[in-house]
């Protein structure tokens, strides 16, 4: 009998949930996908044609709620692809449009694309033309097209259909929806999109037209799952964020003598213009209908959502993060990363980490959601991850997040970011390095944090591996990273057993020596404040530094001063008072005096 578009979505969205339980079992899904076959397969093969028009609308239904079993119950059974394509010759109505939505949803699979194309595309374009044939038989023949258009899958050298076909089904469909704008017949267009999309002049149309996308975010309010999974596709194909193949000159070159196939860009997906295209999808509200799909239980739905976030954030330097959080991003990218592909989580995280650095994260983050943003950008720093590119910007974000409070910081040190930054301290890149150092020296403020530096035995004041290296990059040759390193040495340093274990460490004279000559007021003053620090902690440390030439420099240094008023010169008095404290020097007319038992002034 017939079934209304409502209750065959129920039916989908029933048949969705059993398959997810199924599917997590070999056993289960196999005697789920082979009951269905039992029931739909007789039916289809028996030679009439009411039995089969009713398995057929059995098997959208399946489709509906999962394109996976459907696609294990037909398989590549030839002899049901020849009964679809004579169903769609059929001459009542019911039938053509039955035959027509199978041949719709059936062909989102590129294989099987290609198998119905061949004979089926002529069929669909003649139900489109005929004047007899209804307006809900031609849109499903449209949408058909559509993906049998987008099998070449955006290289303009592999379309199996004429070029430009794309472009005049979407004017096609779009005039089919503006005459009856009805949910069902909202849906089927947005699946056509979907596919249609794929192709750059359809992108740059439906980008600039205000009236079709208004219709499209309006039905996103409350999306099916199939829905949700069409809109995901349509706004991942027009921000351009699916993997493109990478190809090497020397590969190219290889194809052009073999003369085979290359992949070729379309110019209206150029950079320029997919700048302006984002642009145009942001201001028409796009980052809230990804928000909104973002609770689909469909793994593959949430990485193309996913995706479509990352190239929003990512395009123009991050131009559009700010729409991005009021739209409700941070949110709905958190809750994606939650639950998503290993590439969606990839993806999701990057986003996350783009807004942490392109904005302040205090502002995009607010209350709880900073330390949810912690872990995200925590993955794409694990050191089992080999791209240069996620893990700069997870140190990055880290670094800004670090920054907001105490409770964040703990976050990270509590999730082991903490670790995966140190051992990003030691590669051999020095944007790495110098971003992992700007990120420690931030973790540094945490007093949690500083327990990592301290030896492991009570009383011991040997120095930890960590805290020799922090202190070796005090004397690197990046500037940025010796910043850094000195100013993560300076937190540190307000703790009073690190100072003894600084001490101890043999390269420290030398690199203190060597880096309170540079007259750069960045370096000088976070040395100088380790130095207060270190002299103000304890009188043995105290003895230490003056000691030693450090002190004869810090001298030198507060005369070639003079009576020059400033932060610097506050610090330099407060060295010489706290050494002043432990009874190191005194004061003789201006000047001070050495009383340590090996030295005199």
């Amino acid at each position: 009998g017939k079934i209304s578009y409502e209750h065959s979505q129920q039916i989908s969205i029933v048949v969705s949930k059993m398959w997810v339980r199924a599917r997590v079992d070999d056993k289960k899904s196999l005697a789920f996908v082979r009951q269905i076959s039992t029931v739909i397969n007789p039916r289809i093969l028996s030679g009439e044609e009411e039995h089969q028009v009713l398995a057929l609308r059995a098997l959208n239904i399946l489709f509906q709620g999962s394109f996976e079993a459907g696609g294990d119950v037909i398989k590549d059974n030839s002899e049901i692809y020849r009964i679809i394509s004579k169903l769609l010759c059929s001459k009542t109505p019911s039938t053509q449009q039955t035959a027509a939505e199978t041949v719709a949803l059936v062909s989102s699979d590129k294989k099987m694309c290609y198998n119905l194309a061949g004979q089926n595309f002529n069929i669909l374009k003649t139900l489109y033309k005929s004047p007899e044939v209804e307006d809900n038989v031609k849109l499903r023949a449209l949408v058909g097209m559509s993906k049998m258009c987008a099998s070449s899958g955006g290289d303009v050298t592999r379309n199996i259909i004429a070029d430009g076909a794309g472009q005049r089904i979407f004017k096609q469909i779009r005039q089919l929806l503006l005459k009856n704008p009805t949910e069902e017949a909202r849906k089927w267009v947005i699946e056509a999109l979907a596919y249609l999309t794929i192709d750059a002049e359809v992108k740059h149309d439906l980008a600039n037209d205000e009236e079709q996308m208004k219709i499209i975010c309006d039905f996103s309010s409350d999306p099916s799952p199939s829905t949700s999974y069409a809109l995901s596709c349509i706004f991942m194909n027009t921000t351009n964020s699916y993997d493109k193949p990478e190809i090497q000159p020397e590969m190219q070159r290889i194809a052009e003598y073999a003369k085979q196939n290359i992949p070729k860009a379309h110019e209206l997906d150029s950079d320029d213009n997919l700048k302006e295209r984002i642009s145009l999808l942001v201001a028409r509200g796009v980052p809230t209908v990804l928000s909104v799909c973002s609770t689909a239980d469909s793994e593959r739905t949430r990485e193309y959502l996913a995706r479509s976030f990352f190239g929003i954030i990512s395009n123009d330097e991050g131009k559009h993060c700010g729409a991005v959080v009021q739209q409700g991003g941070t949110r709905s990218l958190l809750n994606l990363f939650s639950e998503n592909t290993k590439e969606g989580k990839t993806y999701a995280a990057h986003a996350i980490a783009k807004i942490a650095i392109k904005m302040n994260p205090a502002l995009a983050f607010s209350g709880q959601r900073a330390m949810d943003a912690c872990r995200p950008c925590i993955s794409l720093i694990e050191s089992t991850n080999e791209n240069t590119f996620l893990v700069y910007d997870g140190l990055m974000a880290l670094t800004n997040l670090a920054s907001v409070s105490d409770s964040v910081r703990e976050r990270i040190i509590r999730e082991g970011g903490s670790h995966h930054v140190e051992y990003q301290m030691l590669e051999d890149n020095e944007a790495l390095r110098r971003a992992a150092t700007q990120c420690v020296c931030n973790l540094a403020v945490s007093d949690k944090y500083k327990e990592r530096y301290r030896p492991l035995d009570e009383g011991s004041f040997e120095p930890t591996d960590k805290l020799k290296a922090v202190m070796v990059f005090c004397g690197d040759e990046d500037y940025h990273t010796r910043v850094a390193a000195l100013g993560a040495v300076a937190y540190l340093t307000s703790d009073a057993i690190l100072c003894k274990c600084l001490i101890n460490i043999g390269s420290f004279e030398e690199i203190v020596k060597e880096t309170i000559v540079i007259e750069d007021p960045g370096i000088r003053h976070r040395l100088l404040v380790i130095l207060q620090n270190m002299l103000a902690s304890d009188k043995e440390v105290a003895e230490k530094i003056i000691n030693t030439q450090i002190f004869e420099c810090l001298l030198a240094l507060q005369m070639a001063m003079g009576k020059k008023e400033g932060l610097m010169a506050d610090i330099l008095n407060n060295c010489m008072e706290a050494a002043k404290h432990w009874g190191l020097i005194q004061t003789n007319t201006g000047e001070y005096a050495y009383v340590a038992d090996n030295a005199q002034k």
